[in-house]
């Protein structure tokens, strides 16, 4: 149970301060500060400004990473407008993100535009989270609503794009060191700067946390840098690498967890991921550009699930083992001619190379059956794909953004995605937006080919998407206020058949449709040089077509708020409240399906000593509540961590 006088000090600090920064900032009379429109890479085959950009954007800077001394991926996306993140128990659960209601493999998840998505795991082709880690980081993009007309399949939510730090032509070392509770460790290392005409940044991390929960363990080390080289200021070269393992265990998913699991036994996974990326820039002209990409992601995993069982002696899921390797190459080209200042047309061409195969055991003999099974499947897929987008500014106020995609993947009907959209300053301080796109996903590997659910008849699943959004500016920008409403169909939506499981035979199969809509809020507001207060809150809605089934893991309601407090030039403390609403989730060992709502509050405080050194504390979950995101998995109480930091250059 949360402290009720922590509540009662957040409701009564919150509404204070929002009542005296309104008289603050009416009373100001000082000049604005002129902030520059940021460029975002991810919403569209071009960069594009945020003001003209076609979709729901939200961009997380390195500041605001820096501010919350987050260790993880997973803490950083909690706190945007329209994303629910959960872990599973500890740290060395399995963490997912559910983007508009959308399943974890709807959404494209990106490092420097490479996708991480994975089609032979088990999940769909979803990202765990968990091993993502932010010393890399220079700023997150999100992009809100379906983006297969830049990505192509696995768009059909939305996508995340982690853009990576990038070399700079003063040096700048830094070093970190953590320590904490449940034998948490994490040191860093990063090093960027110059050789003559190369650009260079390069870290390596390591991070471990010992049981947070039963049966928790998480260990991971990431190393990954960045080479950019300019030629005659008319060409430019990028290369990204990344390579990161991991050791996780945990209570398997459907277990129930360290609460309810009858099985005691933790699934162990051992991963490994590499990507590596080239990126070639050529302006051609004042008008003319071109730019050529290609890149690599590989990934390895081996998982030892010892099974679930639904009673002392019964299993409902086998013992499985199983290795997957999956490798994916991509080539894009894409060519930009502004023809006027008032319209830009960019098209180009993309080929995609996927190669996925898994080998193991099902210990079918735990099931009764008189022998075990293989799981494996071998598959390939190429898909080529062509695209063209267009940006209008019919006035000077108005840009209107519409484009077209075929991909063409192989064993499967041509896939045609649109997207039109229309970007309006009505006033100097307000902005209206409005979009319309489609999305698709091709089944999964592990869909197609399971020897056990696989069905290789599947369809791609489909999706369209709409929203509106006003961004609203005041006093001088002191406060911001978005709020967008967003409505989401997804069909063709791959599941198990419901009636041949009663016949105790499993098979995906396209089963259903779903509608997702709500609401998406945020207020930011800096009533004082030293304090900035935001708000954010999601409202979110969901139906299964023709079932009264409820879609797990996706609360009605969910939102927080955010102190940042820098009261000198040295100290900057954050302070987070986050609420998420009550959620339906089933478990094996249980008939129990609601998830009570929770609420939790974390602190972190940063002190710079000097103009080299820093020192930080930080404590997730200071109320020590008890709550859980899957039903038996509970979350960690309290925990303290702390580190320090170097930094030095030129």
């Amino acid at each position: 149970m949360l402290y009720w006088p922590t509540a009662i000090f957040w409701f009564i600090s919150f509404w204070t301060l929002a009542i005296h920064s309104s008289c603050n900032v009416l009373a100001s009379e000082k000049e604005p500060i002129e902030v520059l429109d940021p460029i975002v890479i991810t919403a569209t085959a071009s960069p594009t400004t945020l003001s003209q950009v076609p979709a729901s954007v939200t961009i997380i800077t390195r500041e605001k990473i820096v501010q919350q001394q987050a260790n993880r991926l997973s803490s950083i996306l909690q706190q945007v407008p329209g994303i629910i993140v959960d872990e599973m128990g500890g740290r060395g659960g399995l963490s997912s993100v559910y983007l508009r209601g959308g399943d974890p493999n709807f959404t494209l998840i990106m490092i420097d535009g490479i996708p991480l998505n994975d089609p032979s795991n088990q999940r769909g082709g979803s990202v765990n989270l968990s091993i993502l880690t932010p010393e890399r980081i220079e700023r997150i993009e999100i992009v809100r609503g379906p983006a297969s007309i830049v990505y192509g399949s696995d768009a059909m939510a939305g996508a995340i794009n982690i853009i990576t730090r990038k070399g700079q032509s003063h040096s700048n070392y830094q070093a970190t060191v953590e320590g904490g509770q449940f034998g948490y460790g994490r040191s860093t290392i990063l090093a960027q700067g110059s050789a003559k005409d190369v650009l260079y940044s390069g870290s390596v991390a390591f991070t471990r946390n010992d049981e947070q929960v039963e049966g928790d363990r998480f260990q991971n080390i990431n190393t990954g840098g960045n080479l950019a080289w300019t030629y005659d200021s008319s060409v430019n070269v990028q290369m990204t690498g990344q390579f990161t393992q991991s050791d996780i265990r945990a209570f398997p998913e459907g277990s129930g967890g360290s609460r309810l699991s009858i099985l005691r036994a933790t699934e162990q996974r051992l991963t490994k991921e590499f990507l590596v990326g080239i990126t070639l820039t050529h302006q051609l002209s004042q008008t003319w550009k071109q730019q050529f990409s290609s890149n690599l992601f590989y990934r390895q995993e081996d998982v030892n699930n010892p099974g679930v069982l639904d009673t002392a002696r019964t299993f409902r899921n086998p013992p499985t083992m199983f290795t997957t390797d999956f490798s994916r190459y991509r080539f894009l080209w894409t060519l930009t001619q502004a023809f006027a200042e008032n319209w830009k047309l960019s098209g180009g061409f993309q080929l995609i190379y996927e190669d996925g195969q898994r080998t193991g055991t099902q210990q079918l003999t735990a099931l009764g059956l008189p022998t075990d099974q293989r799981n494996d499947f071998a598959k390939t897929r190429t898909t080529p794909a062509g695209f063209l987008e267009s940006v209008w500014k019919p006035f000077s106020h108005t840009t209107v953004t519409s484009g077209l995609r075929i991909d063409d993947p192989q064993e499967f009907s041509p896939e045609v995605t649109p997207r039109v959209a229309m970007s309006i300053q009505l006033l100097p301080e307000t902005f209206v937006r409005s979009s319309y796109s489609e999305g698709f996903k091709l089944p999964s590997f592990n869909a197609l080919g399971d020897p056990l659910i696989g069905n290789p008849s599947l369809a791609p699943e489909k999706s369209q998407g709409w929203d509106i959004n006003v961004h609203q500016e005041l006093f001088n920008k002191k406060i911001q206020l978005d709020l967008t409403y967003f409505h989401n169909r997804f069909s063709n939506v791959i599941d198990l058949d419901p009636i041949l499981a009663k016949q105790n035979v499993f098979s995906l199969v396209n089963l259903s449709t779903v509608i997702t809509n709500g609401v998406e809020f945020e207020l930011t507001t800096l009533p004082y040089p030293w304090l900035e207060v935001q708000a954010f809150f999601t409202y979110l809605n969901t139906d299964i077509l023709g079932l009264t089934d409820s879609l797990r893991n996706r609360p009605n309601t969910f939102g927080g708020f955010i102190l940042n407090i820098r009261p000198n030039s040295r100290l900057h403390i954050r302070s987070e409240l986050k609420a998420v609403g009550k959620r339906f989730d089933i478990q094996i060992p249980t008939t129990e399906t609601t998830v009570p709502s929770y609420y939790r509050v974390d602190l972190t405080a940063t002190l710079r000593v000097n103009d080299s050194w820093k020192i930080f504390v930080a404590g997730e979950n200071l109320t020590n509540v008890q709550y859980e995101e899957f039903l038996g998995f509970e979350a960690p109480g309290v925990w303290g961590r702390f580190g320090l930091e170097c930094q030095v250059g030129d």
